[in-house]
């Protein structure tokens, strides 16, 4: 059986174009993946499944094309305990490649019995199975799995990519001291996101946020650790683009950077 998964790993290194080119094989992870790293892996793989590694082989000589020296290749043999995301069938048990460094004795690390959170996609050949990342083996711990789902359940709701902004402007108001800014988000399917920072006098300036043509004056700003967030966090520029805004650029550069931080920084360990 394992000289078999080993012939058809080393096939599919070989006739794999993404695997050709790239000379990428998965390194498991070593810190705690942040939101970002987890809806960005999410988003990337088209298979989630949570699995139990029955055993694994390691691969050398012709089998290991430009390993580093630190570091081990081992064919892992897993048995499926669940699939959080699979728009096929998945096999009660699957092969799949990993790249990782070796301990101070010159030893990969003992994966036998351990549960991982393995995010896929298909190989060259039906039943055969790829890691989306070097980073697409991780525990299979309660917390990482939540936020894998929470983030397939807002994927589902369709919420637009962001890509940019495309126009702003800063209405001053009527006494000294108040103003709204509104800066228009472009997406990848042209639907409005607008972004509304209001500052009234003797109040604290606001953050609201409009999926449409209507702002929601009761709206309250973007909530950390959802999919609107990391889309906003992680995609939205850090500075307005120049042709925005020419008539109050000042007042609009600060309240962008406000909105900015309403919203929070994306952070990725990468």
């Amino acid at each position: 059986m394992m000289l078999r998964a080993l012939a058809a790993a080393v096939a599919l290194i070989a006739a794999s174009p993404s695997v050709a080119a790239n000379a990428t094989i998965p390194v498991i992870v070593g810190p705690i993946l942040t939101y970002a790293d987890l809806a960005e892996l999410t988003l990337a793989s088209p298979v989630i499944v949570r699995a139990n590694v029955m055993k694994t082989e390691r691969l050398s000589g012709e089998n290991a094309p430009g390993l580093a020296a630190d570091r081990a290749r081992l064919l892992v043999h897993a048995r499926v305990a669940a699939a959080i995301l699979a728009p096929d069938a998945v096999p009660a048990e699957l092969d799949y490649l990993l790249e990782t460094p070796l301990d101070a004795k010159g030893k990969p690390p003992k994966l036998k019995d351990a549960a991982v959170l393995l995010f896929l996609r298909p190989g060259e050949r039906p039943g055969q199975f790829a890691l989306t990342s070097a980073r697409a083996q991780l525990a299979d711990a309660p917390d990482t799995v939540a936020t894998v789902r929470s983030v397939l359940a807002e994927a589902r709701t369709d919420l637009p990519r962001v890509t940019g902004i495309t126009s702003a402007f800063r209405v001053p108001g009527s006494v000294p001291g108040e103003a709204e800014s509104q800066f228009f988000v472009s997406t990848a399917d042209a639907r409005p996101i607008s972004l509304v920072v209001l500052s009234r006098q003797g109040q604290e300036r606001t953050l609201q946020l409009a999926l449409g043509d209507v702002i929601d004056e009761a709206a309250a700003g973007v909530k950390p650790r959802t999919l609107l967030w990391y889309r906003l966090a992680c995609f939205l520029p850090q500075t307005l683009p120049a042709k925005v805004g020419a008539d109050d650029r000042a007042g609009l550069d600060d309240d962008y950077a406000f909105a900015l931080a309403k919203i929070g920084r994306c952070e990725r360990t990468k």
